[in-house]
């Protein structure tokens, strides 16, 4: 394995929030309709999109679930 202090934490996060945006624009969702619809409030959604905050599993089910797609849609690398 290779040594953690190697992975790129802040570049995944924006790939992930990327994801995220795209997802929820082509679902013509607002961030306050995500966010109605995973318990989050809307500054967090915007957080995750822009790859400023890190996101929990529990919270990636419920993104996933809202979105329609597999929680490995949001998790593949890019």
């Amino acid at each position: 394995m290779g040594d953690s202090a190697d992975v790129d934490v802040e570049g995944y996060l924006r790939a992930l929030g990327k994801r995220i945006r795209i997802l929820r624009l082509t679902r013509e969702l607002t961030q306050e309709e995500l966010a109605a619809a995973t318990g989050m409030s809307r500054n967090f959604v915007s957080l995750v999109e822009q790859g400023s905050s890190g996101v929990d599993v529990v919270r990636l089910v419920r993104i996933a679930a809202a979105l329609e797609v597999p929680i490995e849609e949001l998790l593949r690398t890019p």
